[in-house]
């Protein structure tokens, strides 16, 4: 005669204990792969990576037409040294040159530029280690010809090199305007602060 089976045929299956610890187990290894995966870099597309490059060039073009355009000529040292660190070493021994010489002779004339605004940029070219970005900004001059700020528009196309992962300006030029201006001549032409790049 069989033996009658007692308990409950779940909760006495031989094989709980293991499945129970293979559960277990399996548990603690998501969450340990939950949290490699949250620490394990972020790999970008190229496609992403050259958003990102164009976006600080962008950054970087607007750093510079802003400081480039916001300049009292009795200060020379305060201009060259807020500039430095957006050009290239090259291109700041040139720099530094051309507003020594010209703003020794706009002394007299205490000219000052401020409320820079730059109204575009636009990435001409873009690879791993240069760039091109043409850009538009106004600037306000004053100076003993004009008490009253004369706002002036200036167009360039600035050329940047990748130096030590930054981008860095390594030249500009002006480029000719392709509308009519909107702000109005002064009657006399206004002396501007003269790199290699500046409109006059």
């Amino acid at each position: 005669m069989a033996s009658a089976r007692t308990g409950n045929s779940v909760t006495d299956w031989p094989g709980r204990p293991q499945v129970i610890r293979i559960l277990a187990a399996l548990t603690v290894l998501g969450v340990v792969l939950a949290g490699v995966g949250l620490s394990l870099p972020r790999f970008v597309s190229s496609g992403d990576e050259d958003a990102v490059e164009r976006k600080l060039v962008t950054s970087r073009a607007t750093d510079f037409a802003v400081t480039y355009n916001t300049y009292d000529v009795a200060d020379v040292a305060d201009y060259q040294k807020r500039l430095k660190s957006l050009l290239t070493s090259e291109y700041n021994e040139q720099f530094v040159g051309v507003t020594n010489a010209v703003f020794e002779a706009l002394t007299d004339k205490k000219q000052q530029s401020g409320e820079a605004k730059v109204l575009a940029v636009a990435i001409d070219a873009i690879d791993k280690d240069s760039a091109e970005a043409l850009v538009a900004v106004d600037a306000s001059i004053t100076n003993t010809d004009n008490a009253a700020a004369v706002v002036r528009r200036f167009r360039w196309k600035v050329f940047f090199a990748k130096d030590n992962g930054k981008w860095l300006v390594s030249n500009f030029e002006s480029v000719a305007a392709v509308t009519a201006e909107t702000a109005a001549p002064s009657a006399t032409p206004t002396p501007q602060p003269t790199a290699s790049g500046d409109e006059k």
